[in-house]
């Protein structure tokens, strides 16, 4: 089904004139034109009946009692013989009429004139609004369409020029603003490299208002992040609790999505590997070393406030060999590797499932792939040169296959550029800018139509309208909701 047909579906053709009951509503009742005709011909308040030859007054006219004629609803002089003691007409003093009755014919018909100039005004607001959510919903098609979807693209562009030729006829220039098109039909996201724990006020802010703004339309957004990051499932706890984000919204973090972490897997804990030979040596309530026999370090075990295993690092004749990661529920996350000649440089990292399977590697060496990506059977799927082609490769693969998806991303991400190849799979990719000062260079892009953005959520008014003045391009614009003050505290 296309946009256009859904749309009628969902709608019932609410963009028809006739058949939309706004459209219906918003036409002035009958009787209020058929007085202002009646007025504007200088009629007598309540006189509006129209001329017509089987009008019932028409037909008895010469038989109402006065001989009085009745034409669009106004007394006709009498034509009677004149009176031969009159005086000639041109020394007939005019008589006027009691000052009270002409007051109150003036004062009512610049009433109702008022009425219908306010009535009109009205009218054209609504007429505006209309044609600006059209051309909205417009946009949000061709933005969302394949080149191959010929039909609806071009059904998408004739509309909005006839849209244009609307707002010109009506307003003088069709330079509007339009806001940004929400389909109840499409996924939302908010997409962040890492979930702060302690996030600054800026970034609360931003949560809070794209959480507003969302709701405001019945909506929410559920939020995707990318950076390995064991506490993530807490700290969006967190954001929920202080009101950041809606309750019902959900995260979906990279590794823990490929490491299978949300699946509900039975885990068993690791155990620390000891021979009998070891002893241990207390640091504090928190940290111990393993000695070998001839009381060489051997391991270190770091734990957490709970004294659940976190960190394992392994020596060899004093210098570190690797550091093994444990997840909240003590099972091994990850394996980091040191260059034995440095033990500050780490030259590759190895991710595994909660059952232990290898599932991703990443090599900071230059004989070997960056990442490998493996299956459950420890099989080869697919190699990447950068994180940001990861990244793109299980958005759409995994993450958000077989979905219609809105992606906000702030103009601050490190991976903003690349996630704006997502829309030639059909992503609808929309930047963030809250403060018209930030990013000098991809604001540049943006607005000189580099990145051929044309859809904006602005962090304020003042954004909005240096982007709207700004752009080469034609944007859809949607200003989030003003907050009074950042509320999360940790």
């Amino acid at each position: 089904m296309s946009f256009f047909d859904r749309k009628k579906k969902e709608n019932d053709d609410n963009y028809s004139d006739l058949n939309n009951s706004s459209y219906q509503n918003a036409q002035p009742d009958q009787n209020s034109f058929d007085q202002a005709q009646g007025q504007y011909n200088d009629a007598p308040a309540g006189m509006g009946t129209q001329f017509t030859p089987n009008d019932q007054n028409f037909n008895n006219a010469n038989n109402n009692g006065n001989g009085n004629d009745y034409f669009f609803g106004q007394d006709q002089p009498q034509y009677s013989q004149p009176d031969p003691q009159a005086q000639p007409f041109d020394q007939q003093q005019p008589q006027q009429a009691p000052m009270d009755n002409g007051t109150e014919q003036w004062q009512y018909t610049e009433q109702n004139l008022q009425n219908t100039l306010d009535q009109s005004a009205d009218l054209k607001s609504q007429l505006r609004s209309q044609l600006l959510a059209d051309r909205s919903y417009c946009n949000h098609v061709l933005r969302n369409t394949n080149s191959d979807q010929v039909d609806d693209r071009q059904q998408a562009t004739d509309r909005i020029n006839e849209i244009n030729k609307s707002l010109k006829e009506w307003f003088g220039t069709d330079e509007m603003a339009n806001e940004i098109y929400m389909d109840e039909n499409r996924d939302y996201y908010i997409f962040t490299d890492d979930l702060a724990a302690n996030p600054d006020d800026d970034t609360s802010k931003m949560w809070q208002q794209l959480t507003m703004t969302l709701a405001a339309k019945g909506l929410l957004a559920n939020a995707i992040s990318v950076t390995y990051n064991d506490q993530v499932d807490q700290t969006w706890m967190n954001y929920q609790n202080a009101g950041f984000v809606d309750g019902n919204a959900f995260l979906l973090n990279m590794y823990n999505e490929l490491q299978g972490r949300n699946l509900n897997t039975p885990v068993t804990p690791a155990e620390i590997p000891f021979d009998a030979d070891y002893r241990v040596q207390h640091v504090s309530d928190k940290v111990d070393k393993i000695l070998d026999a001839n009381d060489k370090l051997v391991m270190e075990v770091s734990r957490s406030a709970n004294h659940q295993l976190q960190i394992i690092r392994h020596y060899k004749d004093n210098s570190l060999l690797s550091r093994d990661i444990f997840d909240v529920n003590g099972v091994i996350s990850a394996t980091q590797f040191y260059d034995h000649r440095n033990a500050n440089k780490v030259v590759r990292e190895n991710f595994y499932r909660q059952d232990g399977t290898l599932v991703l590697i990443k090599s900071y060496t230059s004989n070997e792939p960056y990442i490998q990506l493996f299956s459950e059977g420890n099989v080869l799927i697919s190699t990447f040169d950068s994180d940001e082609e990861l990244i793109v490769w299980w958005l759409k693969n995994q993450a958000l296959k077989q979905t219609e998806a809105t992606i906000f991303v702030s103009v601050n991400s490190e991976y903003y550029k690349r996630l704006l190849s997502l829309r030639d799979s059909g992503f609808e990719v929309i930047p963030i800018v809250m403060k018209q000062s930030e990013n000098a260079d991809i604001i540049s892009d943006l607005i000189d139509g580099t990145d051929k953005v044309n859809a904006v959520l602005a962090g304020s008014d003042q954004v909005n309208t240096y982007l709207n003045k700004s752009s080469k391009n034609k944007l859809d614009i949607t200003t989030l909701k003003e907050i009074d003050a950042p509320v999360y505290k940790q």
